[in-house]
């Protein structure tokens, strides 16, 4: 195997791939980079055994072959070399030497055959979406995700396509962040439903840029391609909770208030909330909604902004870092916020729209 890249062309891959790969893997050949000729040029596989990245260069390849090398070690040396170079690859018996300029690396590696490529089963669903779309979307409702929840569906995002849109949804039992959009598929699909681990969520959120994305999801994974990459992940084996059912319904007190001057009293007052503890208590008045907050050290707050609302005044506390972690899945100028008591959750959105929604439980004092 012999072919010449720049450093320019494979490095933004090569950062992808090492962020895949596992580097203390059970087997070692998942710390490893597949690298193989194809008649377009050079393909690069990375896999920890759940997720999978592929992408492909065209180039032009002196010398066929296929191999495995060290993912994180060749990204290393490759983002060391200067802006421009042209790497050279040439893999002769059992290691692999890199040259670019008057530097030279050589590198042990691993049988090709001995990668586990991830098997493509068939697709219960396929469709298209903007990657714009739906990297916000993804960013959007991962807000709300759970980290190292023992609820283990919860550490990752849940998945629901039909009619044409694809709902996206996160929840870590204290808060809830939904968001739709468009997703073409066919007319006779069945609704579908999945659960995206976390790790794939990260990973989707780097990889994903402009341009249209073709999905496939079946039983057990599911595959995204976008320009020269594929990515394919499994899903995570379990049920996820109804959500709908916390979603809040029936008569609300609406404020409507305008987001930016909200996030920054928010930002303002969450300097004296406690780090342990970030509580917040919104005061909705009629013209006006209050924000205080004190911590253990006697220190108090408050904040008055201009807000219209319509039905009775209330007084709920919440957490500081969930209502700012909320400002920022939405576009909208203006937000609102619908409450019912200081037991209920919050319910805020935009006066057009519910789509993205987000919801937040309260704190009892």
């Amino acid at each position: 195997m012999k072919l010449r890249v720049q450093k320019d062309e494979i490095l933004p891959l090569l950062a992808a791939m090492a962020n895949i790969a596992n580097r203390r893997p059970v087997q070692p050949i998942l710390s490893h980079l597949l690298l193989r000729s194809t008649e377009r040029g050079l393909q690069l596989v990375a896999s920890d055994g759940e997720i999978q990245l592929r992408g492909e260069l065209e180039l032009s390849v002196e010398e066929g072959g296929q191999t495995a090398i060290p993912a994180r070690k060749l990204y290393d040396i490759c983002r060391t070399l200067a802006d421009g170079s042209e790497i050279l690859l040439h893999k002769n018996g059992e290691r692999l030497t890199l040259r670019s300029g008057s530097a030279r690396f050589t590198l042990p590696t691993l049988p090709a055959q001995d990668f586990p490529i991830m098997e493509e089963r068939a697709a219960r669903i396929s469709g298209n979406c903007d990657g714009e779309d739906f990297q916000r979307a993804l960013a959007a409702a991962s807000t709300a995700m759970a980290h190292n929840d023992t609820r283990y569906f919860l550490n990752g995002v849940f998945v629901e396509i039909g009619e044409q849109k694809m709902r996206l949804v996160a929840t870590d039992g204290h808060r809830l962040a939904r968001v739709e959009i468009a997703f073409a598929h066919s007319s006779d699909a069945e609704p579908y439903h999945g659960i995206l681990p976390r790790k794939t969520v990260l990973e989707l959120l780097r990889i994903v840029g402009s341009g249209d994305i073709a999905w496939s999801f079946d039983e057990q994974g599911c595959r995204m391609q976008q320009g020269s990459q594929e990515f394919a992940s499994r899903l995570v084996d379990a049920n996820y909770p109804d959500y709908r059912r916390v979603i809040p319904v029936g008569q609300f007190t609406h404020c409507i208030i305008d987001r930016p001057t909200l996030k920054t009293a928010l930002q303002q007052i969450d300097v004296i909330a406690s780090d342990k503890n970030p509580v917040c208590t919104l005061h909705f008045q009629a013209e006006n909604l209050v924000l205080r907050s004190r911590n253990e050290e006697q220190e108090e707050g408050e904040i008055s902004i201009p807000a219209a609302l319509h039905g009775d005044a209330t007084e709920i506390a919440f957490n500081t870092r969930y209502l700012l972690d909320a400002q920022n899945i939405f576009a909208s100028d203006e937000l609102l916020i619908q409450v019912r008591d200081s037991a209920s959750s919050a319910l805020i959105r935009t006066q057009e729209s519910d789509n993205p929604l987000y919801i937040v439980m309260p704190i009892r004092l």
